[in-house]
């Protein structure tokens, strides 16, 4: 059984920071969080070099073949990530949600916590990158068959609250214990706090592809800043979403109901893109994902926002789990908990990766 103890190291931990701590792991577990002093006989040592000892990233919206985002992402701190499909027809949807589970239990970096849809059950006008022609209106029929063939490991299923048939849909997953989030949305104020009232309990990537806000049409946009019942996560680039209106959704909803996304499309290889900085776009100009990691990510919003480690953190690590219903096993170091672990440097350079366990990466002594 692996036995380590992590050693001069900066501990950020929920409220404050640890600065020269010890984490020892035992097997997938952390068995001890404490300043410097005695290593247990027999663990091997990790030495931190006064870098900064985090719990693992997990990543709720990113794209791409499962085995390469795992081996990817884990260069950026993400310990585990939802694995997320785009629409396609029904079969292809059905195909593809087989493919995916298949590969979840193949992967040798990041772990696969489960899978995301992004649509079908979205608003054409407010596609974006997506394929029109794989929309569609909500179909319960459909969406039982996608449950059913996804076997219990689908965590969030995007959808336009607007649509004919969407209220059920948002129920039905309500009673599946699936997360419904609202995206790619042209709903108004009225119909945004149907689809809450029914169980909406999530937006998918804040202020892209969502109704705008006006006074005299306030729109979906301010259905999601102002209900408390809803958590937001944003893709954190300065691209997708400007410093201010970063600050905005701060200030509205509170650092407990952000999380930090990448929606990376760097893992596929379809369709034509062309990377500027740390955005994808299609030939066309239409944004298409991003090429972040959540440590970057991270960098920009302790930068933008004047964060401290420990608010960033959360952003990335606590508050997703909370989402998932995962947190009395993963997102923050502590005892008893998953020994997911990223060591990084004051530029946010990542140097290690630990999997309930497992070093995954190191960069640690190069």
């Amino acid at each position: 059984m692996n036995r380590y103890a992590i050693v001069n190291a900066k501990l950020i931990l929920s409220e404050r920071i640890i600065p020269k701590g010890t984490v020892v792991v035992k097997g997938k577990k952390i068995v001890a969080i404490k300043k410097n002093g005695r290593i247990p006989r027999g663990a091997g040592k990790i030495n931190a070099r006064g870098n900064f000892v985090s719990p693992g990233f997990i990543d709720l919206h990113i794209h791409g073949d499962v085995k390469q985002v795992s081996r990817q992402q884990i260069k950026g701190g993400t310990c585990a990530f939802l694995a997320t499909l785009h629409p396609a027809g029904p079969k292809a949807l059905l195909k593809n949600i087989t493919q995916a589970r298949t590969q979840s239990s193949k992967v040798c970096g990041a772990k696969v916590l489960g899978l995301r849809l992004e649509g079908p059950f979205l608003n054409r006008v407010f596609s974006g990158a997506l394929s029109k022609k794989a929309l569609r209106q909500p179909n319960i029929s459909e969406a039982k068959r996608i449950v059913k063939q996804a076997g219990g490991v689908l965590r969030i299923v995007v959808l336009a609250p607007e649509l004919k048939g969407a209220i059920k849909l948002i129920r039905l997953l309500k009673r599946r214990k699936i997360i419904a989030s609202l995206g790619h949305t042209a709903a108004t104020y009225a119909q945004a706090k149907t689809g809450i009232e029914a169980g909406l309990k999530h937006v998918t990537h804040m202020f892209n592809r969502i109704r705008e806000f006006s006074h005299r049409d306030p729109g979906a946009l301010t259905a999601a800043l102002t209900d408390g019942r809803l958590s937001c996560e944003v893709i954190a680039d300065g691209i997708h979403v400007k410093p201010a209106a970063l600050r905005l959704l701060a200030a509205c909803k509170g650092l407990d109901r952000i999380m930090l996304v990448t929606d990376s499309t760097a893992a596929q290889k379809f369709p034509p893109k062309k990377r500027c900085a740390d955005v994808f776009r299609l030939i066309d100009g239409t944004l298409y994902g991003t090429a972040l990691t959540l440590n970057k990510a991270l960098k920009n919003m302790v930068k933008f926002l004047r964060l401290s480690l420990p608010e960033a953190v959360k952003l990335v690590t606590l508050n997703p789990a909370k989402l998932l219903k995962i947190d009395r096993r993963k997102g923050s170091l502590a005892v008893g908990k998953d020994a997911d672990i990223v060591i990084f440097d004051k530029n946010f350079d990542v140097k290690l990766t630990m999997v309930e366990g497992n070093v995954r990466y190191n960069r640690l002594y190069r």
